[in-house]
């Protein structure tokens, strides 16, 4: 029997689903929606089982998942001058209608580990993949633990190597780490030793890519050891910024133990233009506290 999770509507990308509903609402509703429909790979493999159905019953199951996501509602309007096949004569026509709440759609509940049957949530490491696919200029990403986080980026490599053979600029890309954890080292290690056995472990771990070299950023503070051994204080925070428009923040390290199934996590993907606006600004804000790690 297939995966039922990777056959899940609830992978699919609210944009992805609401563009996908748009294109098949415009058919004739008694049309029979097939394979040249739905231009996007992965939708027509979400919608395989359905395929052969009329519009208008894709399309309301497409409804039922984006009211559930709480973007989308029904809107009675006035009688339509030509009724639809079967309708009453005058009836009024209920249209729906994509919400955007001061310009954008709700936040996502993203998890990772067990869920129920009737669980409306996203898989984070699906998230992820949608994150970086939809890179254009820029992705920032902040993470505590990045282990065996090899293949987390292999969806942002194919998407540059996407844009760079169409000719179009490399996207920037910046990573924040976390240096508490490297306690390798002997006691009074200076802060950029430190610092740089990080950011070696990262590139050789984690970027096996040579077409975008990344900025790897570390937090300052992590790298004190002159008290103790282990430091005082960690870079804790996990979250990705695509193109300064959407981002995901929540507990999972970008770790597999904290993508999959092995962690309970939770988080969100939100795409409020004042909460990412605010977000980076905030990363603006502890600036003095970052620092390139040395080369």
């Amino acid at each position: 029997m297939a995966d039922t999770s990777l056959l899940s509507l609830a992978r699919l990308a609210t944009p992805k689903l609401e563009r996908l509903w748009l294109h098949l609402n415009a058919l004739p509703g008694k049309v029979r929606v097939l394979e040249e429909h739905i231009a996007d790979d992965e939708a027509r493999v979400m919608l395989e089982p359905v395929l052969g159905q009329p519009a208008w019953l894709v399309c309301s199951l497409l409804e039922a998942v984006l009211s559930e996501r709480g973007t989308f509602t029904a809107s009675t309007g006035a009688p339509a001058e030509a009724a639809a096949p079967g309708a009453a004569p005058g009836a009024p026509t209920t249209t729906f209608v994509i919400e955007r709440h001061y310009g954008t759609s709700s936040p996502e509940l993203v998890w990772s580990g067990a869920t129920g049957a009737r669980s409306r949530v996203r898989l984070t490491r699906f998230v992820i993949e949608d994150l970086f696919t939809s890179v254009q200029r820029s992705v920032l990403f902040a993470g505590y633990s990045f282990t065996a986080a090899r293949e987390l980026f292999t969806p942002l490599f194919k998407r540059i190597d996407e844009l760079l053979d169409r000719g179009e600029p490399k996207p920037k890309v910046q990573v924040v780490l976390d240096c508490s954890n490297e306690n390798y080292g002997k006691f009074g290690d200076a802060p950029e030793t430190i610092a740089r056995r990080v950011g070696q472990a990262f590139m050789k771990t984690c970027w096996d890519y040579e077409r975008v070299v990344p900025e790897l950023l570390y937090y300052k503070p992590s790298t004190d050891r002159r008290e103790r051994l282990h430091p005082p204080h960690s870079m804790h925070a996990k979250c990705i910024v695509v193109d300064e428009q959407v981002a995901l923040v929540g507990s999972a390290n970008f770790s597999t133990r904290g993508r999959d199934n092995r962690s309970l996590e939770v988080g969100a993907l939100i795409r409020d233009f004042n909460f990412v606006k605010s977000l980076l600004a905030a990363w603006r804000d502890v600036g003095e506290h970052l620092a390139p790690i040395p080369s």
